[in-house]
């Protein structure tokens, strides 16, 4: 099999029956992880456990949520026929309306985490951009994909009310604005900025840009975010100490061959010099650890706690690795690294190696072959990702084709197409 670029999703031809199949299955018991943890009020849960009792009090995120929105659309397409058109619509309304008046918002941004139950954030960071920015990107995206002018309303209220200028700092005549990370528990702003241009920051970037009225970040943010570049097994790129989630997020919706260059890297190139990288970097690793002579994947995460321990999630990279591996993780870098991907679920298909299976409801659990552990979970935001990325791998670049028909996203490449000509 031939490795494609985004700009060139992979015909249908270049994956034989039983490949197309196996990522179709996959793709699919991930989307049964939105509709079967989707909650009555429409947010959908962090994490649930990938095998054993089912459990619904654990927190709802939404990033999770927003990734589910999508997800959620897919599971009407003729592709998959998992509900109803009319379920999708009924789901996705829901969570838009419990978004728009129940959940807590600060000039239009809202927590990471909430009570499943009371919608109280959870942690000391209550406010969180870049996770209410997928709950906006996946109701501007569900609500475009299912053609509904009922939902456009809805998520373009949800997207109308944030305050860009309020969450920006820096300095709208010399430039150099960013965007804030959110707020604490008592309001006061957290220091940090998403200054990096990668995959992570580039969606919030694009509806930042994007978004109408007189509160929008200027297109001149794009070209001032911070390159940081690094060298990993021989490879240079952007954000090259930072784990696969960083490029692939963003990537899944965002068609990076269609912007300004505006001389910025093409993120579709960086995200494949970093996939391929933290394949090699796994695989240079495999004296130190037994797991790397068999799977790769590192990725934000669970990972082995102490032992007796509870698992713990933290974020693995090429620069920070005990062993553990996140094989849905590699599997939304499909597109970059389709025959990396695939030898790493042969891999896992039929491991001997582990006390138990790893393939469970939803999918493949984290592995640490070193200490001899399994998740126990699976986390919402690695399952977006996964359906994102099969589903351009497998019809076509579907949900960026999708993405780029939304007008915010559309009039942020206006405005980047504008900065461009004005550069030159």
């Amino acid at each position: 099999m031939k490795t494609t670029t985004k700009s060139n999703p992979a015909p249908r031809s270049l994956l034989s029956v039983s490949e197309r199949e196996t990522l179709k299955n996959l793709q699919e018991q991930a989307i049964r992880y939105f509709l079967e943890n989707q909650l009555p009020n429409g947010l959908v849960l962090d994490r649930q456990a990938n095998s054993g009792p089912l459990r619904f009090d654990g927190m709802t995120s939404t990033s999770a949520t927003g990734m589910g929105l999508i997800a959620i659309a897919l599971a009407s397409s003729p592709q998959h026929r998992m509900i109803s058109r009319q379920e999708a619509k009924r789901r996705v309304r829901l969570a838009l309306q419990t978004a728009l008046t129940k959940l807590k918002t600060d000039h239009g941004m809202m927590p990471h985490f909430t009570d499943p139950v009371t919608l109280a954030p959870i942690g000391v960071d209550e406010i969180s951009t870049i996770d209410a920015g997928w709950l906006v990107a996946g109701g501007l995206w569900a609500s475009e994909y299912l053609d509904d002018d009922g939902l456009k309303e809805l998520a373009n209220r949800l997207y109308d009310r944030v305050d860009w200028n309020y969450w920006t700092t820096g300095n709208t005549t010399t430039g150099g604005i960013q965007i804030q990370h959110g707020a604490d528990n008592t309001g006061a702003k957290l220091k940090g900025t998403w200054n990096r241009f990668n995959g992570e920051t580039a969606v919030l970037y694009m509806l930042g840009i994007g978004a109408r009225g007189k509160s929008f970040v200027p297109a001149s943010a794009w070209r001032d975010l911070e390159t940081l570049e690094g060298v990993q097994a021989g490879l240079k790129y952007v954000s090259a100490d930072l784990g696969l989630f960083v490029f692939q997020y963003g990537n899944e919706l965002i068609d990076f061959n269609r912007l300004p260059a505006i001389g910025r890297p093409n993120l579709d190139r960086e995200s494949h010099k970093a996939a391929l990288a933290n394949f090699i970097v796994s695989h240079m690793a495999d004296g130190r650890y037994k797991t790397y002579s068999i799977f790769w994947g590192l990725s934000a995460g669970d990972g082995p706690g102490v032992p007796g321990g509870a698992d713990q999630y933290r974020a693995y990279s090429p620069d920070d690795m005990d062993g553990t591996a996140h094989i849905t993780a590699s599997l939304a870098s499909i597109e970059e690294v389709p025959e990396l991907v695939l030898l790493n679920l042969e891999a896992a298909e039929h491991n001997s190696t582990l006390p138990g299976p790893i393939h469970g409801r939803y999918g493949y659990s984290n592995v640490n072959v070193d200490r001899n552990w399994i998740s126990h979970d699976v986390v919402g935001i690695d399952l977006g990702a996964e359906v994102m990325a099969l589903e351009n791998m497998l019809n076509y670049g579907k949900v960026r084709l999708t993405w780029h028909r939304v007008p915010a996203m559309r009039r942020a490449v206006r405005r980047l197409s504008d900065l461009n000509l004005a550069v030159k």
